[in-house]
This record gives C-alpha cells, sequence and structure tokens, in this order.
C-alpha cells in the first residue's frame, strides 16, 4: 500500500526528468549518505569505487544527473546548500542537500505483553536529523493507538505550518510516517509472538491509511511504513555511521525482551514474515532435550506476572529457557526478588547479596553472549551494536552488575565470527524513557526515506501492479 503511494511520486519524477526511477534513487541515496552534510552533482555523479553499498560505486552519466536533481528541486526533495564546496582542484562546486519543504513522522510505540500502552510521535526534517516538533499520550487498545498517531501528526504538522507562515514559508509537505514498535512485523502488519490463533495479526499500517487517505488536509498520498523496534534501530544506526560497515547486527535489551536487527550488503534483512534476528528467542537456558515443558504449536500461552517472573517462568511466546526469560532487566529483578535494577547492579562486595546477586547477573550476561555468539557464527557480521540499559550498559567497576557487561564480551569474544576484532562488540546506552521514546521516534522516520529508495532502486521486491493516474500537481507545471 505505501509503495503504490511511493511509485505515485516516482512516476511524477520520471516523467518530468526524462531519467529513470533507478537514478532518481541513486541521487537521493547519495545525498542522504551524507546528511546532514551537504553534497554536489559531481560528487553524486562520480560515486565511489570503494563504498560498501552498491548504490555507491558506479559513476552516473553527469546529465542523467543534472535532470535528476532539477526534478527534484523542483519538487522540493532537494534543495540548493548553503556550504561552498570545492573540488581538490580548488573549482567551485553548487552544494544540495535534502529539501527542508517535506517532513518526516515518527512514531514509537511502547509495548507490555503485546499491548500498547504508550504512543509518542516526532516531526522531523528530510534528513532526519532537525526535530521539528513531539508529543506523548497514553494509548491502551490498537484503536487508539491509530486515533493517537493521526491526530498527532495533524497537530503537529500544523503548528509547524503556523510557525513557517511567520517567517514567510509555505506549508510542509508530509512525506510519510513511520512506526516502531517491540513485536515482529510483516507487511504492515503487527504480528502475534505466539501461534495463537486467538492473536490475530494487527493491520496497523493499512489502519492507518485509511485515516490519513481520508484527511484532505494533505496534498498526497501518505505513505505509512511499519517496522520492528530494533529493525528500524538497526537502519539509524547505520544511517549514523553513514553506511561506512555493509553488515552489521543491532541487538537491543529492553524491560521485557531483547530484539535484534540484521543489516546484511547494506540493507535490512527482515526475514521471510518478519522475524529474522528474533534473538530473544533463541533456546540457551537448558540443555538440548532437556526443556521442562516442551511448547506445542497451538497450545494456550499462560500469562504471567513479568513483576514476579523469574529465568525459570515461560518466555512470552510460551516456551522456556529463551534468551527473552534469562537477560532481560525484569526477569533479573524476578530472581533478585526486590529493588530496581539500578539498586541491585550497585551492589558491592560488602553487601551481603552480592554473591547471589553477581551469579544472577552473571547468567543473565552468559545467555545474552551466548544467543550473540550464535549471531556472529551464523551470519558472520562486520560489527556488533549492543543497546544496554544504563544500569547494565555503564555499571560501576566491581559491582554486581559488571558481571552482566563481563559475561557478555566473554561469550561474543569467543564467537567464531568474531576473529579476534578489538572493535568488534560496540555497547551503547539507552537515555532515559523519554530520549529513549524520541530515539524510536527518530529511527522510525529514518525508515520512510529508506524505503523510498529501496523502492526507487527496485531493491524492495515489490511488483507492478494496477497503476492509477499519478497526481499531476506533485510538481510544478513548466
Amino acid at each position: 500500500m505505501q509503495h503504490e503511494q511511493f511509485q505515485d511520486l516516482l512516476d511524477v519524477l520520471v516523467k518530468y526528468s526524462g531519467v529513470g526511477q533507478e537514478v532518481l534513487g541513486e541521487v537521493l541515496a547519495r545525498t542522504s549518505l551524507r546528511a546532514p552534510e551537504e553534497t554536489s552533482r559531481v560528487q553524486i555523479a562520480l560515486g565511489n569505487p570503494a563504498a560498501h553499498r552498491p548504490v555507491d560505486q558506479r559513476v552516473i552519466p553527469q546529465g542523467s544527473v543534472s535532470k535528476a536533481v532539477k526534478a527534484l528541486l523542483d519538487n522540493g526533495l532537494l534543495e540548493e546548500g548553503e556550504k561552498l564546496l570545492r573540488t581538490p582542484e580548488g573549482r567551485a562546486l553548487s552544494p544540495l542537500r535534502l529539501g527542508s519543504s517535506y517532513a518526516v513522522a515518527g512514531v514509537k510505540v511502547v509495548l507490555s505483553h503485546e499491548q500498547p500502552i504508550q504512543v509518542t510521535t516526532g516531526l522531523f526534517g528530510l534528513d532526519i536529523s532537525r526535530l521539528l516538533g513531539t508529543v506523548t499520550a497514553v494509548a491502551d487498545s490498537w484503536d487508539l493507538v491509530t486515533e493517537l498517531i493521526h491526530l498527532h501528526v495533524t497537530s503537529l504538522t500544523t503548528k509547524c505550518d503556523e510557525e513557517r507562515a511567520c517567517r514567510g514559508l509555505g506549508p510542509l509537505r508530509l512525506f510519510g510516517v513511520g512506526v516502531e514498535l517491540a513485536a515482529p512485523v510483516h507487511d504492515g502488519q503487527v504480528m502475534p509472538l505466539s501461534s495463537n490463533e486467538h492473536q490475530p495479526p494487527i493491520p496497523l499500517s493499512a489502519k492507518l491509511h485509511q485515516l490519513f487517505e481520508a484527511d484532505s488536509s494533505f496534498d498526497r498520498p501518505v505513505p505509512v511504513m511499519v517496522e520492528n523496534d530494533v529493525n528500524a534501530l538497526a537502519v539509524l544506526s547505520l544511517h549514523q555511521i553513514h553506511y561506512a560497515d555493509p553488515d552489521v547486527v543491532v541487538v537491543g535489551v529492553f524491560d521485557e525482551e531483547v530484539g535484534g536487527g540484521l543489516i546484511m550488503d547494506g540493507r535490512l534483512r527482515r526475514g521471510s514474515n518478519g522475524r529474522a534476528m528474533q534473538i530473544g528467542h533463541l533456546a540457551v537456558g537448558f540443555p538440548v532435550g532437556k526443556n521442562p515443558e516442551p511448547h506445542m504449536p497451538g497450545d494456550k500461552v499462560i500469562q504471567f506476572s513479568t513483576a514476579e517472573a523469574g529465568f525459570s517462568a515461560r518466555c512470552s511466546c510460551g516456551s522456556f529457557g529463551h534468551v527473552d526469560t534469562i537477560a532481560t532487566p525484569q526477569r533479573i529483578l524476578g530472581e533478585l526478588g526486590s529493588g530496581t535494577l539500578e539498586q541491585m547492579s550497585e551492589i558491592d562486595s560488602l553487601d551481603p547479596m552480592f554473591p547471589l546477586a553477581s551469579e544472577v547477573f552473571t547468567r543473565s550476561g552468559t545467555a545474552l553472549g551466548m544467543a550473540v555468539a550464535h549471531v556472529s557464527s551464523t551470519v558472520n557480521p562486520r560489527k556488533i551494536i549492543m543497546y544496554l540499559p544504563a544500569a547494565l550498559g555503564e555499571p560501576k567497576p566491581d559491582s554486581a552488575g559488571s558481571a552482566y557487561l563481563t559475561a557478555i564480551s566473554a561469550e561474543a569474544a569467543r564467537a567464531f565470527g568474531a576473529s579476534n576484532q578489538p572493535d568488534y562488540l560496540t555497547i551503547r546506552s539507552f537515555p532515559d524513557p523519554e530520549s529513549m521514546a524520541l530515539l524510536g521516534a527518530r529511527a522510525a522516520a529514518t525508515c520512510v526515506l529508506e524505503s523510498f529508495v529501496e523502492h526507487a532502486l527496485r531493491l524492495d521486491g515489490c511488483r507492478p501492479g494496477v497503476r492509477h493516474a499519478a497526481v499531476g500537481s506533485m510538481l510544478p507545471s513548466s
């Protein structure tokens, strides 16, 4: 559905420019590669044979670049930059950057037990570096989630348009809406973790599309992208390192689950039904054949209170011994029985609880490290980026919590795929909850532009279907 809307815009740009949509995609890809820094027509055309992404490598004829840039400039997807650029020989180059008349909405939906509890929406510039506004609200149902997302996006764009009008600028054009959440996502649908037939997929993308399609305040159909949270974080991480490493695994440790995102050859890999790199569901807790109560397809999933559940309780998917049952903060606290993660992590050797706490953090970190080692030897990434709560990612020296990171690092270093690389495992700490929600919204927004570029380059597997007339007002008449 969202790809049809991408194609509408591309059809107009192709007709206006006279070049193929792949050239348009290459120009946008190379501009976003440097964003928010500026680039030039010459730099775009030359390419870089040593670049990791194939899209950045080949030389594009200067005439094709000029035609594509003109169409993108006239549409507002590109604009003239401010910093004068020069070639190594000193020749002046006209700078280019992603256009400021477009905005992208990013949404973070917080879940607990597969149900929504909070929605945070951010409005960003097209290069994702500029935050134009943000709003957060409580949500306790999927219907409320869709209503809030639409309300948030419309209110944020209206406020920005009022501010722009005071500066003599025209209204923003909404390039798309990205949504991320902690669940498998396939074809815009939020998939249940278990095979329970009473938990059907949530058609979140379709619901949002209907709301935006019925809203006449937007000048074009609004694409809606729904993505798994760590997949989105992987796309953002790749964007932030300017695609310097084409094979990256991103791991995120959250209160209730551990997620993963897989980048191979510079592209996000979701798997056949959106469940790729769900490392939280790797079985590491029991020896093979010793699972105390094997979970069979169709079994009813037993709900439990994660505040009380320890390592031996079921996973949210119904199985035992998964990484999610051992490596998450709530399971650690379930084993220790009291306190906050910060308090338990800071226990030192003078505290009577230190032996127990140290043992719990060690077992928890070892389970996650084993999962990382499995991933390392299976897909052989160049780098693993792991996001942890600050209490686990930045523990005090010689504290009980430091055993968690030590155990992860030891298991990861022993992985066959690690090859003794000193920078193989990178640890980053999640910010405070408010900033973390904004990080998720930014990641979701990044996925929109990335998806548009992939569609333009015909890398997303879309097959041409029945096409309707493209919206002619997307470009000015000449």
